[in-house]
């Protein structure tokens, strides 16, 4: 065995990064966006690193809990560790998923680095540049709407035409407004996507909205309903114009496999759902129905994937100058956008390349194995 690939270090830190004004998706209010990072040691020096939204869930708790049986093991057998957590952990699945998500990567990240070779490459490679996708117009309904055109002008001059605003669904003819100003405004030189935050539980509460907005020439719809909703998604989208695209929580490839042939493109997030193993095995599971696919978010690692998988029709991020999402504060890079376009480099990894003196200092709990 190789011992330079032995991991003899894991750090887990959960950081807490207040934002400078409150943000509202829908009805919650959202001071601070906490995050969860993960670095892996192994006895050459190599780190490999991890980071995701906590999204209320027990992460760190289920980091903290999987990072002992790290030590020891070999950083390149990713797949001997997955198997055997899963196992042990079938009757706490959730939690797990999001934990093993952010080792996966790791372990991914040493790999990459010890092959010196960048993430994408190691996944066969297909394209240097992928399209960007900005999330603006938070808070929405607290804010004039001039300054939401004005910000979606913004990226529209920048060459970036496919744009995503959200809604929360209980005002059916307040968002039909909102999303009718928005399309009568800009035409056809914006596609707009339109996230509903799982607004609807019924068919009928789905439509009273998505009836009204389906002629808008909307890009696609994204979480009407919840991800194990399912059959709801299959018939609501059986009812409409517009795409439903649906996914970034699902837990595994089983959910997978109910979910894709009743969606049209397939949200897929790497951070949350099993690691970038499960993510390929979901764009296997989306190319084999025809179906595209668009990630969640965390932009330095997911364009990786999306260059190397021609199923992935764009990445999408949340712009720093909405406020909303201070991740960069805990990164020594953040992926270039040119015409519209991420930029994809030569660097060996898997993109997240955490600084973790920011990343301590900006921590609320850490944890050390050794």
């Amino acid at each position: 065995m190789d011992r330079r690939s032995i991991i003899n270090r894991v750090e887990i830190a959960s950081c807490n990064l207040p934002l400078d004004e409150p943000i509202y998706l829908g009805t919650v209010c959202i001071t601070s966006r906490d995050y969860v990072c993960l670095r892996v040691v192994t006895e050459s020096g190599l780190e490999g690193f991890a980071i995701g939204y906590k999204s209320g869930s027990q992460l760190f708790e289920g980091l903290r809990a999987l990072a002992p049986r790290l030590i020891g093991k070999n950083a390149l057998m990713r797949q001997e560790f997955n198997v055997e957590g899963e196992s042990l952990r079938v009757q706490a699945r959730a939690s797990y998923v999001r934990s093993s998500s952010l080792i996966d990567i790791a372990l991914w990240d040493v790999t990459a680095k010890a092959a010196e070779q960048p993430l994408f490459v190691m996944l066969g490679g297909f394209r240097r540049e992928v399209r960007s996708i900005p999330i603006v117009g938070f808070s929405y309904n607290h804010r004039p709407l001039e300054g939401i055109k004005e910000e979606i002008q913004k990226h529209l001059d920048e060459g970036e035409s496919l744009i995503k605003v959200m809604i929360k669904g209980a005002d059916a003819v307040g968002n039909t407004k909102y999303l009718q100003a928005l399309s009568s405004t800009f035409g056809d030189a914006v596609s707009f996507a339109v996230d509903c935050h799982w607004s609807w539980r019924s068919i009928s509460e789905a439509l009273d909205t998505c009836m009204r907005i389906d002629d808008c020439g909307l890009a696609f719809l994204e979480d009407p309903f919840l991800p194990q909703q399912w059959r709801l998604h299959g018939e609501l989208r059986s009812k409409l114009k517009t795409q439903i695209a649906v996914g970034e929580d699902v837990l595994d490839p089983y959910a997978y496999a109910d979910l894709v042939p009743n969606v049209d493109i397939l949200r897929i997030d790497a951070t949350a759902s099993g690691g970038i193993f499960a993510a390929m095995n979901s764009l296997a599971l989306a190319s084999a129905h025809g179906r595209r696919a668009l990630p969640h978010v965390f932009p330095y690692l997911h364009i990786h994937i999306a260059c190397a998988h021609p199923a992935i029709m764009g990445v999408e991020y949340i712009p720093q100058h909405t406020g909303t999402d201070p991740v960069r504060s805990l990164l020594r890079e953040f992926p270039k956008i040119k015409r519209g376009n991420f930029q994809i480099t030569d660097m060996p990894g898997a993109g997240c390349d955490l600084h973790w003196d920011a990343v301590e200092r900006s921590a609320s709990e850490t944890c050390v194995f050794e």
